[in-house]
């Protein structure tokens, strides 16, 4: 008997779509949408079966080294994976069977998966619709594509990232190429490389200011025939202003790549404007927003433009712990993280409403603010006295410079207290699907001084402490399921807290007795927290 080529028309499938799977219906198979999604005008894709043999997870790569699996013959995969074959197709196995997919032909189920959960959190790219309807160049679409990849529940997604930068080096220079490169970067921090995350960030940056997107003029050029691709490209800049800020406070080794002033580009809109077409008058410029606030004069500003504004103060507390700051400057920056909260308007202090929708700008311009307060204090708190300083400990930098307070226990409550914020605002919803990569981050960074909280006071940390530790631990291993920083973060997490019960455990009777105001006399010599 001749044996046939499978293809999407013809491919015998032997699982069933999510929704018929959920039902327990019998479901057709068809990959381009089974029947009874069609009648229902429900969202169709397919998954491998769980059943039997399990995929072997491969290794996630780490910080350390970079991951390029070398692809051979894709038919030697395991049950459930997606590779690209050297045809430069993407072969989707399921259950032994495969489907072969030309290089960009579009997905449009992986599009629409991209724009429900990683477009919530990092929303540059132009809505959904306008997206399709641009005819976006291949590599864009790809990229778009393999982000997608990482919310459906396999167990092992190959890295394609090499395949899309080289895709990227020789494209025009447009925006969608700074876009991509932002993406790029992005996805590989989430993937944890951070050595090639901040090399697409630069790239980004280097073609964002050569297209002259930190102009004001740019976005004004094409503002009357695409005002949608207008407010796009004010997005993509300021995405880059912030994720630069956000590498630079996160990675190890990390330092601002755009060192320039606060940009006179027009601030974002909301994000259900931006959604519907329904674009009013340019916005101000961040400077005249803080002009606005300074007095708190009413304004009606975005929640992107919140978000923009608490990068721009984690700017700040960045550049002045790169030098011996004064405490007038502690004061001053800790002034403008307070007046940040009090200046927003009551609408958008309720991060979660009443329908259970969340802002998740506000969410992510809350969480910036309060890594700002906790990078802010942390060099003049006791916590160094307990935190090895050549540690990575941040998923993350160390502070590179330690400043001697007159009151370090004002800075020691500050960093704590951010920490429990960060740990807060994990416990306004159980759903982690549309947060940032970032944000895993920033939980490591609350997760890290918490168990600093306990080594320094244990009887008093274990009050609450634990409790946000141990939310912290949960919501990091569900986001691993979608994100390998996470995944990785959550175990080495774990080892430290481990290693810290054991260490309390055997000096108990010794630390009941030693008082905040003594740091230092207590030695753990078996607690290394550098594996973070």
């Amino acid at each position: 008997m001749e044996a046939t080529s499978p293809t999407a028309s013809n491919l015998s499938v032997s699982v069933a779509c999510l929704n018929c799977r959920d039902k327990h219906l019998k479901c057709d198979g068809n990959m381009g949408g089974c029947s009874r999604c069609k009648a229902l005008n429900l969202f169709c894709h397919f998954v491998p079966s769980r059943r039997g043999r399990r995929v072997r997870p491969g290794p996630y790569p780490t910080p350390m080294a970079d991951y390029s699996p070398q692809l051979g013959n894709p038919f030697n995969s395991q049950p459930g994976e997606t590779l690209r074959s050297d045809s430069s197709k993407i072969v989707h196995q399921v259950n032994g069977d495969y489907l072969l997919q030309e290089s960009g032909q579009i997905d449009g189920h992986l599009v629409t998966l991209y724009y429900l959960h990683f477009h919530q959190a990092h929303p540059f790219l132009a809505p959904q619709e306008n997206f399709m309807q641009s005819s976006p160049p291949a590599y864009l679409m790809e990229l778009v594509q393999f982000i997608s990849l990482h919310y459906l529940p396999t167990d092992y997604i190959p890295d394609q990232t090499s395949h899309l930068r080289a895709a990227l080096q020789d494209a025009d220079l447009t925006l969608e190429k700074v876009q991509a490169f932002l993406l790029l970067s992005l996805i590989l921090h989430a993937r944890t490389q951070p050595q090639e995350a901040k090399s697409c960030l630069a790239q980004a940056i280097s073609c964002s200011l050569e297209l002259g997107l930190q102009c004001r003029e740019y976005s004004a050029a094409i503002e009357e025939q695409d005002a949608i691709r207008a407010e796009s490209a004010r997005r993509t800049w300021w995405e880059i202003f912030i994720v630069d800020t956000l590498l630079a406070a996160v990675q190890v080794h990390g330092s601002l790549q755009l060192m320039i002033d606060p940009p006179d580009v027009p601030l974002p809109c909301e994000m259900d404007e931006y959604q519907d077409g329904l674009l009013g008058s340019v916005t101000s410029s961040i400077c005249e927003m803080d002009r606005q606030t300074y007095f708190h004069r009413d304004g009606d500003f975005s929640s992107l433009a919140y978000r923009a504004q608490a990068a721009c103060i984690l700017r700040k507390c960045l550049l002045a712990g790169q030098s011996h700051f004064s405490q007038d400057t502690v004061d001053a920056l800790d002034a403008t993280i307070s007046a940040w909260f009090h200046r927003l308007p009551k609408r958008k202090r309720t991060i979660l409403y009443s329908h259970g929708d969340m802002d998740k700008m506000i969410f992510q311009a809350s969480m910036i603010v309060h890594c700002a307060s906790l990078y802010l204090h942390f060099p003049k708190s006791y916590l160094l006295a307990f935190l090895p300083v050549s540690s990575q400990v941040f998923c993350a930098r160390f502070p590179s410079l330690v400043s001697v307070s007159e009151n370090p226990h004002v800075h020691t409550a500050k960093v704590a207290s951010a920490a429990v914020h960060l740990s807060k605002l994990a416990s306004l919803s159980t759903s982690i699907l549309d947060h940032s990569p970032f944000y895993v981050c920033t939980l490591v960074l609350s997760s890290i001084i918490q168990l600093a909280m306990l080594s320094v006071d244990p009887d008093e940390a274990s009050r609450t402490g634990r409790q946000y530790l141990s939310l912290n631990l949960g919501v990091l291993r569900s986001m691993g399921d979608i994100w390998p920083i996470a995944a990785i973060s959550v175990a080495r997490i774990q080892e430290v807290a481990v290693e810290l019960e054991t260490a309390l455990a055997a000096q108990r009777s010794q630390l009941s007795q030693v008082p905040l105001s003594e740091p230092g006399l207590i030695d753990f010599p078996e607690l290394d927290l550098s594996i973070v």
